[in-house]
């Protein structure tokens, strides 16, 4: 978290709009991470005073800008394949980590200063690059193979009681 503080309902709202276009356009290699898993997990919704949605993906930077860019939406390009959009009226900020997929197949995300952060198995079953998946609200979200241990690894055994600050998680394996 570093960026603008959200309500609950805009995060969760933005995170069914962003779900529904992905899943529109027949973009299946993702999933949530981060601050955004760990709210669907605890309480059901986006963490209230969040400042964005986070989602893991391996797909083409160009094409999905173009795709989010014809719906309107405007975005900061950062260093090292992080696509951030700018927060709307309507909308709350949201990042895609663009990652790379290895032979093992696992995701590795490049963060700046060349730090590197790799999710390890994040396929229920890698052949057909398949997630566990949730329905939540009126659409179906991806979750990485392992979630809970993913969780406890990136905030801890007391993951489900709220913290009030999240560090950054570099040079890990998750």
């Amino acid at each position: 978290m570093g960026g603008q503080k959200t309500d609950q309902e805009k995060l969760n709202h933005t995170l069914e709009f962003v779900v529904k276009i992905l899943h529109e356009e027949g973009i299946t290699d993702w999933f949530i991470f981060y601050g955004t898993l760990l709210g669907i997990v605890r309480e059901d919704g986006c963490i209230d005073g969040d400042d964005d949605i986070d989602i893991m993906i391996n797909y083409d930077f160009k094409q999905l800008l173009r795709i989010f860019e014809k719906r309107g939406l405007t975005f900061r390009v950062t260093e090292n394949k992080l696509l951030k959009s700018l927060p709307t009226k309507e909308f709350a900020s949201f990042d895609f980590y663009f990652c790379e997929v290895d032979k093992e197949k696992n995701w590795l995300m490049h963060w700046v200063n060349n730090s590197l952060t790799t999710v390890t198995d994040p396929y229920i079953d890698s052949c057909s690059k398949t997630f566990h998946s949730i329905t939540w609200r009126s659409t179906i979200l991806n979750l990485p193979n392992n979630y809970m241990e993913k969780i406890i690894k990136m905030y801890g055994e007391n993951w489900n009681k709220p913290q009030s600050n999240t560090a950054l998680f570099r040079n890990r394996i998750i």
